[in-house]
């Protein structure tokens, strides 16, 4: 018997507080439909793995093995979201891998529980969160300590949802990957997150952007409202990492494609987690198609060679099922 777990990409939409108090990157978010990882699993005596797929996933399944101290295992991946573009592969990756090996071997662990043996969330909670509940999300941050963070030592330290909410069916993203560009990985980002800069002004746009525009325009379903909130979260974000990043978004590309997406007509548009992956919000299949082909045309015009298309969101956690199988060893 095979267990299959799937889910997809989240975009992280920025920050609504950077460090303030006891809580620092307090994260916004969305999971999308597109593009998503499968994983097939079933127990073994020894590690089998068999990727169906482009993207590197040996690594993050043999860690997965290692971290639930499991004799083996058999996984197929026949579906996996792109590596260090900003949409999430590690955490959807890692966790599909370890919920579906939990039931395989009789361990139901819940989400939070493997999360924290996998050391996911432990910058961001979106990733988890997008996993679990799918949709709309504010974390509830890192807790600061002496003006640093520091890793969580228990499954209750890390970011939980303090706020979820169901997005508008409607509402699209229009998603621009620019080829050969990486953002930064986990252990690159360490050392820039660890002592986060306090900013007062920085602070009180975000909250009045996030607190005052964001969250109402979307208990409205005001599409145009909450991108126009969006953008600007977004450019204060980037206005703060631009020290570490060379600028507001991560290259030259990226930047040239949110133009492109804002000026072609999206409510709202940015640069998700460490880039190069942009989006922008339109509202209606008519919308999302005339930015598709807009923002293709700009991308060819620009020498962006780029993987550019329209995501809906997900608006639920992950699913899980069993597979009958031929009965084959491994």
């Amino acid at each position: 018997m095979l267990v299959d777990v799937r889910s997809s990409a989240r975009l992280h939409l920025g920050f609504y507080t950077i460090s303030g108090g006891y809580t620092a990157y307090g994260s916004i978010g969305v999971a999308i439909e597109r593009p998503r990882v499968t994983v097939q699993v079933r127990r073994s005596k020894r590690v089998k793995i068999r990727n169906l797929t482009r993207v590197k996933v040996e690594q993050d399944v043999e860690e997965v093995i290692r971290s639930l101290n499991l004799p083996g295992a058999y996984v197929e991946v026949p579906e996996a979201i792109p590596k260090h573009v900003g949409l999430g592969s590690t955490t959807q990756t890692r966790l599909s891998v370890a919920y579906a090996l939990s039931r395989a071997y009789g361990m139901n662990w819940n989400v939070r529980r493997l999360a924290f043996a996998l050391r996911r969330g432990w910058v961001s909670g979106i990733g988890v969160a997008a996993f679990e509940r799918g949709g709309f999300i504010l974390d509830s941050g890192r807790i600061l300590r002496d003006g640093r963070v520091h890793e969580p030592k228990s499954c209750n330290e890390l970011p939980k949802i303090m706020y979820r909410r169901t997005l508008p069916e409607d509402w699209y993203f229009v998603v621009a990957v620019p080829k050969g560009i990486r953002g930064l990985d986990e252990r690159e980002e360490k050392p820039l997150l660890e002592a986060p800069e306090t900013d007062r002004k920085l602070e009180c746009e975000l909250h009045e952007a996030v607190l005052l525009c964001m969250l109402p325009a979307l208990a409205r379903g005001d599409a145009e409202s909450f991108g126009k909130a969006l953008t600007k979260v977004q450019r204060l974000v980037g206005r703060y990492f631009s020290k570490y990043q060379g600028g507001e978004f991560c290259c030259w590309e990226t930047e040239e494609l949110v133009k492109a997406l804002l000026e072609g007509g999206a409510y709202g548009a940015g640069q998700s987690s460490w880039g190069p992956t942009a989006y922008g919000l339109v509202e209606g299949r008519e919308m999302a198609k005339r930015l598709l082909e807009s923002t293709l045309k700009s991308a060819e015009r620009m020498g962006v060679e780029s993987e550019i298309f329209v995501a809906k969101v997900r608006n639920s956690g992950f699913s899980f099922k069993l597979v009958k199988t031929d009965g084959a060893k491994t």
